[in-house]
Formats: C-alpha cells, structure tokens, sequence
C-alpha cells in the first residue's frame, strides 16, 4: 500500500491528548491518528455508501460517492 505524507496542524491540547491515547493502545501518534482516521471512513462509508476514488496523481484526487 502506498503512503502519502502531509503536514496537520492541530491545537497543543489535542496533539497531548493523541499522545497519551497512543501510548495507552500502545501505538505511536502517527499510526493512532491514522486508525482514528481510518474508522472514521468506514463509518462513514457503512452510512453513505462507498467512495470510489479515480486518482491521476496523489494531488488531483476526484472523489465519487456511490448512490450520490
């Protein structure tokens, strides 16, 4: 699976709270937010069906949401 890097900005408060989620699952920040992230999208697609995504390049993503 390819990766893509970016960059978040996120208030100190909630960066220490991540921290401190990660640590008591035993994963680091950067994996945490990315299973957070990850559930979230399959919620997401369980209640609006699935996004089907035609990408020319990892910058110019058109996103298509079926039975939208």
């Amino acid at each position: 699976m390819e990766t893509t890097s970016f960059m978040l900005r996120i208030s100190d408060e909630l960066n220490n709270k991540l921290v401190e989620i990660a640590k008591s699952e035993g994963r680091s920040k950067n994996k945490q937010i990315e299973y957070i992230l990850k559930k979230y999208v399959d919620s997401y697609q369980e209640n609006n069906g699935k996004i089907n995504i035609n990408q020319n390049n990892n910058n110019n993503a058109v996103v298509k949401i079926k039975g939208k």
